[in-house]
């Protein structure tokens, strides 16, 4: 697994060099960070990262939306909980709201410039490398499979 992701990173090197703007940079590093939230995300729900937890528990904390669910009262925890803001009752939502987020800050700042088609190939290609080294750096390297499950 290291050896992926040193050669992860001699790919991602030119991604910071001199050819790359300040838009560029942000652009990659929203990426970044993305991958990351998806990374977490995938490891609450394949790697049980987080179980017993009321925020982190996959399989528990969408209750959290509710002001006491197993007492039977579904009423809203808060002002949102069940539409707008149920990105912040959870982990799962959480992480999922970084994500999408994130991409979207990336897409508009894509979206700044004025690029040839062969940049914005290019930059494509380099944010979802950037994206998926995000992901992998959280799922297989800081929360990797423990155990437990259905996946032992």
């Amino acid at each position: 697994m290291k050896i992926k992701i040193i050669v992860l990173a001699f790919i991602l090197i030119p991604v910071f060099g001199k050819s790359q703007t300040k838009n560029d940079i942000l652009m990659y590093a929203a990426q970044f960070v993305s991958g990351c939230a998806d990374g977490v995300n995938q490891s609450l729900v394949h790697h049980y990262l987080g179980m017993g937890t009321r925020f982190w528990d996959f399989q528990t904390s969408w209750k959290n939306k509710y002001k006491d669910y197993d007492a039977g009262d579904l009423r809203p925890a808060f002002w949102g909980s069940k539409s707008i803001f149920v990105g912040f009752t959870d982990g799962y939502h959480l992480t999922r709201t970084v994500d999408r987020s994130f991409t979207s800050v990336s897409l508009a700042l894509g979206l700044k410039e004025k690029n040839s088609f062969r940049q914005i190939v290019k930059k494509v290609i380099i944010s979802s490398l950037v994206n998926r080294a995000g992901f992998l750096l959280f799922f297989n390297v800081i929360f990797p499979r423990r155990g437990g499950g259905l996946n032992k």
